[in-house]
């Protein structure tokens, strides 16, 4: 029996391919969006499982083969039609790319890509804008590494050019410590992009989320991450908020339209990582799509914006209107750590509800995120930031406290 969800019948005909999944716990909100949009086509590593009533189809295949992808992909479209093509994995961003210019599917243009998936283009591009940006130099030696980190100075940090995974990226603050970095971040690498050195920025962390407007992309969130210091020298989110009326907001919007423009993206959702400065805000990197579902439902419970399924039509040549209803502020923070140690209090699955305001999400099983393993997160809202990481720290020492008296 078909059970997926009714899709709104408003568009081109044919499936929607989604190329990658993971928790449900963390994507099933943005699940329901798409397959509100469309018939979903799902293209993943493993067989689906919590996510099967929300397709219609599902294909198995090697999401690091992009020969392979397309393949599949190339199949099932010879006995049905297809109307467009995304992800959320910036891994995957060339391979839709791939898929969209193979088998005529709608997409950006192949300029913008190249100039978001590689680091080191990025960087040329918004500096020679005028767009204030991390300065990412390419290297692919370790000599090349050392003399950028000579020029960057330390502390600094060393990525992947174009990553194959997350959370790739390491700090660096002394000069004992690059070779093992550039070892990690060339081995997390697609074959021949090379690694980038930068600085490692002060500042506030922040990420800008766009979205469509008739004046061209417009800033309708930002969120603030903080990192786990468990995770360093990887960077590996263990807070994020999300606020209706970020007070970052001013002087973000600017540096985040002009970046977009420098690097011809001109439609579509979009979201540029920032770092705030004592002189500005310094663009770090740029993605052309959303990267993380579970801060696509974050933004719309604090805006009213669904940028989800804003993702879900624009990858089939439409246009969806964003109404906004700004209100509050909503936070996630994530139960992680580096060993198996139990982070979760034995009746998580039977007692959601933390505290008033916060709710745990716990997953079936622990899941690799860079160095840590991650079994659950929690979600609070509030009326800003202040409170929603006050409401934060509450529920971790209650599911702290819930654990040590089990």
């Amino acid at each position: 029996m078909n059970t997926h969800a009714p899709y709104r019948d408003d568009g081109p005909a044919g499936h929607l391919v989604v190329l990658g999944s993971g928790p449900q716990a963390e994507w099933e909100y943005a699940m329901q969006r798409l397959a509100a949009v469309a018939p979903l086509l799902l293209i993943d590593a493993e067989p689906p499982t919590w996510q099967q009533p929300l397709l219609d189809k599902a294909r198995t295949a090697n999401l690091m083969d992009p020969t392979q992808v397309l393949s599949t992909v190339q199949k099932f479209a010879s006995t049905r039609p297809l109307a467009g093509a995304l992800t959320f994995h910036p891994a995957q961003a060339r391979t839709v790319d791939l898929l969209r210019r193979e088998l005529a599917l709608p997409a950006p243009p192949t300029a913008a890509i190249e100039a978001t998936t590689l680091r080191h283009r990025t960087a040329q591009l918004l500096t020679a804008a005028g767009v204030d940006n991390s300065g990412a130099l390419h290297t692919e030696t370790y000599d090349q590494a050392l003399e950028a980190a000579h020029h960057v100075g330390f502390p600094l940090v060393c990525k992947p050019a174009s990553p194959w995974r997350r959370y790739a990226a390491r700090q660096v603050r002394s000069l004992p410590e690059l070779a093992e970095a550039f070892s990690a971040a060339t081995a997390a690498a697609w074959h021949g992009t090379g690694t980038v050195i930068e600085p490692l920025l002060d500042g506030i962390e922040a990420t800008a989320y766009t979205a469509d407007s008739p004046s061209g992309p417009r800033v309708v969130a930002i969120s603030h991450a903080t990192f786990d210091p468990q995770a360093e020298p990887a960077l590996v989110p263990v807070e994020v908020v999300v606020d209706a009326d970020d007070v970052c907001a001013p002087a973000v919007e600017d540096t985040a339209s002009r970046a977009l423009a420098a690097l011809g993206h001109r439609s579509g959702p979009a979201q540029i990582r920032l770092r705030i400065t004592s002189t500005g805000p310094r663009v770090i990197s740029v993605a052309t799509h959303l990267t993380d579902p579970l801060l696509g439902m974050l933004i719309e419970q604090v805006t009213g914006i669904d940028l989800i399924s804003q993702a879900g039509h624009h990858a089939r040549g439409r246009a969806l209107p964003a109404d906004e209803s700004r209100l509050g502020a909503t936070a996630v923070r994530f139960l992680q750590g580096p060993g198996s140690t139990a982070l979760l209090p034995p009746n998580a699955a039977t007692h959601p509800h933390i505290t008033p305001y916060a709710t745990l999400r716990p997953y079936p099983a622990e899941r690799p995120v860079g160095p840590l393993h991650r079994s659950g997160h929690v979600l609070v809202s509030g009326m800003d930031y202040p409170q929603c990481t006050a409401r934060l720290r509450s529920a971790a020492a209650e599911i702290r406290s819930a654990r040590l008296s089990a």
